[in-house]
């Protein structure tokens, strides 16, 4: 995108996007992606220009470059304090200087100089990404390189929006001018099936497992993301591939192994304890401490039928939930424990402390603690000393709130209690991490695991000793080896005291470029490492890890917490006929600055003319409130804490039971009809397909047919996701067949179920809702008044923006 600051007299045809070319390699769920594209300045101006592009989530840049007017721009990756200094010198001498910046989470943005009238622009940006998965299934985005966009103001750029363009007369770039070409090779460690819901793709394979991806035709929009979707035929429980090649005449090779335990057959229904200490300290008012009440209200949600818990509020003085201590999870102690949470305020010191010598001294045995604070604790080794002495058989799992929490004595304090630690920055969503690790609490895991690589020598693994694995959560594990691959690779392990076994069959993968992604990813894996647990060192070992993570950095080619980018401007001497190096300096900054832009914006040339019209209005939205105020990921958090201790949804506790299966419907229909990663949500949403279920048990099936519908919709799909556990799968097959007999039995009803095997999901789900009466759109009212009690509107919103997507 680009900007043009000076003034102009007339802008022809502005700044036109003429090729788009998207190269890649994925491999078993990982992919470097590099975007080459190419603009011309056709205005009758000179133009000074920013590039804007939005990474996907898990990406990380890995390569930039620009070509303007002879000279290229190339991004090096340098120490933080060099690069500074190399900034702060520029400035004082008077150079001109570059700046990049990340203005919002994964949003860059490079201005790139000046660009001449007539000139062309070539942009060359790569990065690597670890695919989205879920259901058997990768999902490849690549975000939509848009038109150049011009610009009024500084003070109107976040009011920008993908359709502003036309409203004013920016010219297209004629179809026969453009190109859009795609080339991706992919290796998968099974056999897949492609889909691309946007463009039209060709797919050529080679054998079960290596395939290349193009574009059909000659030309293509690229108006909307490149979204491709892999998915594995059959997922296997353990797989891995090797890339073997020779180097001096030693056998070497790569190793990649992808675990996904399912760890059904060992869960048992036992009794839990536990007991929540949350810090209430000034240092926790306002968001941070919201988020960890919200946190809270999902964790005692996710309670079982059996278990017992306690909360205490860590204040000046201790404030206890329960006042004898554990109390059974039933529907009365949820009622009560959630309205306590609601009213937890903020107090002038927290007593951390007082708050663990009570969990151990007042609370029994065998309890499983949650601490959750920011706050720095000065008695550091006399509460170690006390937790060592008394720690017993209870297990104590902290979570650090922002980077102002000591991280280090929280470490050790997890350690010594043989829990774990977690830190949350303030950028990352409280609830969401809390959440997930109580989950790996509550579910089975492996643990004390050992490899048997047969007869290949590790040089080297990451990681390089596995602590845990979670139930139904990918692990990957990366090796240098050497020596030929005989036999099979095996994964031991326990899962509570039982023995778990797995061989792994270890496929040839063929792409060197395949090779050289796995050893950057290896790295980029290595670097997270590295920075997690620099948070837990001090002295000379944390600065140790400092430099590692500095020199994985520079080697790979892409940032981390103590790195930058430079620029080196690269241009040919014609008379001595050499390639001449120039710094160039540019400043980073990786925080939220200066003008913000939508987020829905896409990649590409933003500039500004000073000919625009001032008064030119904006569009946006009918729905722009709901849009902003309730996003899909808040609706969901804000649903998931209103479930009731039977595993229901509804409005009102008291309502009827077909209130409460019609909601419970929809509420599950909310979380598995969207694109989030809803795995954090799977024991709430078990409890409720094993609520929907029994009800209908009790009442014998009769229920209005619109609401059966909606159920073996809802119930249908949570199964085909694969989010069921194994001892609910009978039940659902049970309650669906009776279901499906319900609607066959009646003439009036058998359009019903003939609709649901005929249709696609989403025009069953369009059907829920009220139509238009040309049925081209959903017209639907939405009234959301107290949030608690909107529980089914607030759902039918999720489900709604889901199908708008």
């Amino acid at each position: 995108m680009l900007r043009h600051i000076k003034e102009s007299k007339g802008i022809d045809e502005g700044i036109l996007l003429k090729e788009v070319n998207i190269v890649g390699n994925l491999c078993a769920g990982y992919g470097e992606i590099v975007i080459n594209q190419i603009y011309q300045n056709c205005s009758s101006e000179d133009i000074e220009g920013v590039y804007i592009f939005p990474l996907p989530a898990t990406a990380v840049i890995s390569g930039f470059e620009a070509e303007i007017g002879g000279r290229t721009l190339k991004a090096v990756v340098e120490e933080k304090d060099k690069a500074l200094q190399i900034y702060e010198n520029a400035k004082i001498r008077g150079d001109s200087v570059f700046s990049l910046e990340e203005f919002s989470p994964h949003f860059f943005k490079i201005s790139i100089g000046k660009i001449i009238s007539g000139e062309t622009v070539k942009i060359k940006l790569s990065y690597i990404e670890e695919l989205d998965y879920k259901d058997s299934t990768f999902r490849l985005t690549v975000p939509a390189i848009s038109e150049p966009k011009i610009i009024k103001s500084r003070s109107k750029i976040e009011e920008l929006r993908s359709n502003f363009v036309n409203k004013l007369g920016i010219k297209r770039v004629k179809e026969e001018d453009f190109e859009f070409k795609v080339n991706i090779i992919i290796e998968s460690l099974s056999k897949v099936d492609f889909r691309c819901p946007y463009h039209k793709i060709k797919v050529e394979r080679e054998g079960n497992t290596v395939a290349k991806i193009s574009l059909d035709e000659s030309y293509h929009l690229m108006d909307k993301d490149f979204v491709l979707f892999i998915n594995e035929r059959e997922t296997l429980e353990a797989d891995g591939m090797i890339y073997e090649y020779k180097e001096n005449d030693e056998e070497k090779g790569i190793v990649y192994i992808r675990m996904i335990p399912k760890l059904d057959p060992y869960e048992a229904e036992i009794k839990e304890n536990y007991v929540f200490l949350i810090d209430i300290s000034d240092t926790m008012k306002g968001e941070k401490l919201e988020q960890a009440k919200n946190a809270l209200q999902l964790c005692i949600r996710n309670l079982s039928k059996g278990d017992t818990f306690d909360i205490i509020a860590m204040g000046v003085n201790l404030i206890s939930f329960s006042k004898n201590g554990l109390i059974e999870f039933n529907a009365d102690s949820l009622r009560e424990a959630s309205r306590w949470i609601d009213d937890l305020e903020t107090e002038e010191d927290a007593d951390i402390f007082g708050g663990i010598k009570y969990s151990l001294e007042k609370e029994g045995s065998q309890n499983t603690i949650l601490l959750f604070t920011d706050d720095l604790v000065d008695e550091e080794e006399d509460i170690l000393s006390y937790v060592r002495e008394n720690i017993a058989d209870n297990r104590i799992f902290t979570f650090g709130i922002d980077s102002s929490a000591n991280n280090y004595f929280l470490n050790k304090l997890a350690h010594e209690s043989y829990g774990k630690a977690e830190f949350i920055d303030m950028e990352q969503r409280i609830e969401d991490i809390v959440l997930r690790q109580f989950n790996r609490i509550k579910n089975p895991q492996v643990d004390n695991i050992q490899m048997d690589w047969g007869k290949l020598q590790v040089k080297s693994s990451y990681p390089r000793t596995i602590e845990y694995m979670y139930d139904r959560e990918p692990f990957s594990i990366f090796a240098n080896v050497l020596g030929e691959v005989e036999g099979k690779i095996i994964l031991k392990g326990e899962v509570d005291g039982k023995e778990y076994v797995r061989s792994i069959d270890i496929d040839n993968f063929n792409t060197e470029e395949n090779a050289n992604l796995l050893k950057k990813v290896w790295a980029r894996k290595k670097i997270r490492s590295l920075k997690i647990n620099m948070k837990l060192q001090r002295g000379q070992k944390k600065e140790e890890m400092r430099k590692s993570l500095i020199e994985l950095s520079k080697e790979n080619g892409f940032i981390s917490p103590e790195t930058t980018f430079i620029l080196m401007e690269l241009r040919e001497e014609p008379v001595l006929g050499i390639q001449l190096k120039n710094i160039i300096p540019i400043k980073v900054d990786e925080n939220t600055l200066g003008e913000k832009i939508d987020e829905n914006m896409e990649s590409g040339f933003l500039y500004r003319s000073f000919t625009c019209d001032e008064d030119e209005k904006v569009y946006s939205s009918d729905n722009k409130y709901l849009d902003e105020k309730y996003t899909r990921g808040r609706l969901l958090r804000i649903i998931a804490k209103n479930q009731f201790a039977d595993g229901a949804f509804v409005d009102y506790e008291d309502s009827n039971i077909e209130d409460k299966i019609e909601t419970t419907s929809m509420v599950m229909l909310a979380f598995i009809t969207g694109n989030e990663k809803i795995d954090i949500y799977t024991n709430q949403l078990n409890k409720a397909a094993a609520f929907i279920c029994k009800s209908y048990d009790d009442i014998n099936f009769h229920v209005r047919y619109d609401i059966i519908k909606m159920s073996i919709m809802a119930l249908n799909k949570i199964k085909r996701k694969k989010l069921l556990k194994d001892k609910y799968i009978l039940q659902i097959d049970h309650t669906m067949e009776k279901l499906c007999e319900v609607l066959h039995s009646k003439e009036e009803t058998k359009h019903i179920l003939k609709d649901l095997m005929k249709n696609s999901f989403s025009r069953n789900l369009a059907s829920l809702f009220t139509l238009s009466e040309d049925g081209e759109y959903i017209k639907e009212e939405i009234t959301i008044v107290e949030e608690r009690n909107s529980i089914f509107n607030m759902a039918k919103l999720a489900v709604l923006k889901a199908l708008s997507k």
